[in-house]
């Protein structure tokens, strides 16, 4: 397949010919062609400041002009602005270009650092297809103030060179925040035992933080709170402070040991954040408080949502002592009201909501006053957040004088390979078009924060989040810009230089193979659910009450074999086949697709000017996730085979053995070229239900294939011994 490089317009007002081959993401408000000569790639040479300020930090292109000041052509000004002709916002700007000189003008060194960024990529296209950039004037600014995404490493740490890389990625499109969760990834020094061995010290945090602030990018750390504290809870050192014995999921808020503790890491990780505005505190998903004897009088009297707020005001007044201003998840207090399935079930229609939000709030009412106000309340929502308990939410901030943003996902779903972007109709979609949808509503709402969160509780590689993150970046500048699919041809093109015709079409096919993947082996679900029988068996199910976990039966000792498609019996030849027809016409499509997505990502790999590292790791995925069908379809021939044609059918079982171990070499080479695949020997397990967090390596991905190829070389063997097999 040859490379393909289609051409779009900047915007609808530059004229076809001249301006086919530029892509700007993200989009700028405004772009207007002018008359006369543009600029020619090379041709830029100099640089001139006019005001006092540092010379920003700029890409390949741009950081090699010369920074003199002289009359002629090929100069690129930067100026900061006190007249009124630049846009009110600091990160705004306005980029003239005419007759082989560029001017940037901006009232603040954020917008000359955008206006530069814009200029690099109108360069790099220039370069790129050998056509000048016309003259034209870009009136530009965003239409949210804070755009922030997510690096969530609670089960993997990728190298800090992918960080470093990750932060220039991000200032190219000119996102200006990321929110880093760090559980017990970060080296603590007051609280060292919390630390993975192979945690990120204060110190190469601190610096990574200094990067990033030259690229206009505030680094806040995020370090769980209330609940989600396994990380902590898991050590006998701290067990005197869960709120259930038993329960290492949430502290108890009632205890001040627990503030000791939780000060102790919010003071590294401000120290780790130098010069940051923010604390991202957590809170979300707290489950079992209000039942130890510290918490019992509180709940049984106020309730559950009194003692949320008890936590969530000590912890507030400690990042407001120490220079912070809290960010905090929302659903707990929603929860405890009655409100939040309102805010993301998709059957809850308009007047069930409403009625939901009637004898809600008057509980949110009741507390108001106990609402920290010096608080960012982050509602988050991974659909179409149209929903309208979601937009009751949001408007009860408002009127309740409540600073809040929102967050989406560049992930979410059953993920362990790549992201799902599910295109569907109406509010149940994810993906990119559930990440436009949620910005478009807090643009509408005047909203002006946004996170992009990348979750990692089924640790996909971190590269295959970006389509998302840009996305991100694309739709908190410019909410009502580009449709999806022009989203997607400017990311190609911006990202890697290229552009294929069913960009969409392939994405697909990949998801319905990852799908695939998921549920293959399983008699019923998928790998979560055989994720979760082997986790419930360490009785951590903290999602359950007290009550229901007393009440649980103690899972029998099993290998979990029973849960998984069981092999061909000779005696019944084609019986497998028959039961399992649907599956395996499944696969048969999936291996046709496979015969297309291997060619389109080779030539995507081929062609890339940018990037490539990208598209190698989409084919190792792709590779790895084809053995699945191919073993299932040799399976079928050894079922439907004759006698004197089933030693073929056992080789190509043997086979598809063979290959499925090569597959998850190659897999494991690439991640392992940007993130480290095994902790080390001494770190102490932190298991609960996240299927990422089952293993210690990356094995955790492949415990259905480690008992599906058990069950089929013991299979094999008792074939012998019976004379079923040749």
């Amino acid at each position: 397949m040859r490379c393909i490089l289609f051409t779009f317009f900047i915007t609808t007002l530059i004229l076809p010919l001249v301006a086919q081959t530029f892509q700007i993401v993200p989009q700028p408000q405004k772009t207007e062609l002018l008359q006369g000569d543009g600029l020619a790639f090379g041709n830029l040479a100099n640089l001139k400041k006019s005001g006092e300020f540092n010379r920003p930090v700029m890409g390949d292109i741009l950081t090699q002009l010369t920074e003199l000041d002289m009359p002629g052509s090929g100069t690129l000004t930067l100026k900061l602005d006190n007249t009124g002709i630049a846009p009110e916002s600091r990160e705004g700007y306005v980029l003239t270009i005419s007759d082989g000189n560029v001017e940037i003008i901006s009232k603040g060194e954020a917008g000359l650092f955008y206006g530069c960024q814009t200029l690099e990529q109108l360069l790099e296209d220039a370069r790129d297809f050998h056509t000048p950039v016309p003259a034209c004037k870009i009136t530009d600014s965003p239409a949210l103030s804070y755009r922030a995404v997510h690096f969530d490493v609670k089960h993997h740490l990728d190298h800090m060179n992918y960080y470093y890389e990750s932060i220039d990625r991000l200032a190219r499109y000119k996102i200006n925040a990321v929110i880093f969760e760090f559980e017990d990834k970060l080296r603590y020094r007051r609280q060292p035992l919390v630390a993975a061995p192979q945690s990120i010290s204060i110190d190469e945090m601190a610096a990574l933080t200094r990067y990033a602030r030259e690229r206009h990018i505030e680094i806040t750390p995020l370090v769980q709170g209330l609940g989600h504290a396994t990380f902590i809870l898991k050590h006998e050192q701290y067990a005197h402070l869960r709120e259930l014995p038993y329960d290492r999921w949430a502290f108890c808020p009632m205890d001040e040991g627990t503030y000791d503790v939780l000060f102790d890491l919010y003071r590294d990780a401000i120290e780790a954040t130098p010069g940051s505005r923010y604390l991202h505190i957590g809170g979300d998903e707290i489950g079992n408080i209000g039942f130890c004897p510290r918490c019992k009088p509180t709940a049984d009297k106020e309730g559950k949502l009194s003692l949320n707020l008890y936590w969530l005001n000590r912890v507030c007044e400690f990042a407001k002592e120490n220079g912070r201003i809290p960010i905090f998840w929302d659903d707990m207090p929603l929860k405890e009201a009655g409100v939040y399935k309102s805010t993301y079930k998709t059957d809850i229609n308009f007047e069930q909501a409403a009625k939901d939000w009637e004898n809600g709030e008057p509980k949110l009412e009741r507390l108001l006053s106990d609402f920290p106000k010096s608080c960012v309340y982050m509602r988050w929502n991974y659909s179409m957040a149209r929903q309208p308990g979601n937009i009751f939410a949001l408007d009860w901030y408002r009127n309740n004088e409540l600073k809040a943003m929102i967050a989406t996902a560049a992930q979410s779903g059953p993920a362990a390979l790549f992201p799902f972007d599910e295109r569907g109709k109406g509010i149940s979609s994810r993906g990119i078009a559930a990440i436009r949808s949620f910005v478009q509503l807090a643009a509408e709402k005047e909203i002006d924060g946004m996170l992009c969160t990348a979750w990692d509780d089924r640790s996909p590689h971190m590269e295959t989040y970006w389509r998302g993150l840009i996305a991100s970046a694309e739709y908190s500048w410019s909410p009502d810009g580009r449709t999806l699919d022009e989203y997607d041809i400017a990311y190609l093109q911006r990202e890697y230089g290229v552009s294929i015709s069913d960009f969409t079409n392939l994405y697909g096919m990949l998801r319905e193979a990852a799908v695939f993947w998921e549920k293959a082996f399983n008699r019923e679900g998928g790998r979560m659910d055989l994720s979760n029988a082997l986790f419930n068996l360490s009785g951590m199910a903290h999602w359950l009450s007290p009550k229901e976990q007393k009440e649980q039966k103690e899972p029998e000792k099993t290998d979990f074999t029973d849960r998984l498609i069981e092999l061909p019996d000779l005696q019944k030849p084609g019986s497998w086949s028959k039961k399992y027809e649907q599956r395996l016409s499944k696969a048969v499509l999936i291996i046709d697709q496979y015969q297309h997505t291997s060619k389109v990502l080779d030539s995507l790999y081929n062609c890339s000017i940018r990037n490539r590292y990208h598209w190698e790791l989409f084919t190792a995925i792709n590779n790895f996730q084809i053995v699945v069908p191919r073993l299932l379809l040799a399976l079928k021939q050894y079922d439907i085979e004759s006698k004197s044609q089933q030693l073929v059918g056992v080789e190509r079982v043997r086979y598809a053995l063979t290959e499925f171990n090569k597959a998850w070499e190659d897999l494991l080479t690439v991640y392992g070229k940007t993130r480290f695949i095994s902790y080390p020997s001494n770190y102490v397990p932190d298991r609960y239900h996240h299927y990422a967090s089952q293993r210690e390596d990356l094995t955790w991905m492949i415990q259905v294939e480690e008992l599906f190829h058990q069950m089929i070389n013991r299979w094999m063997v008792d074939e012998r011994k019976n004379g079923m097999m040749e």
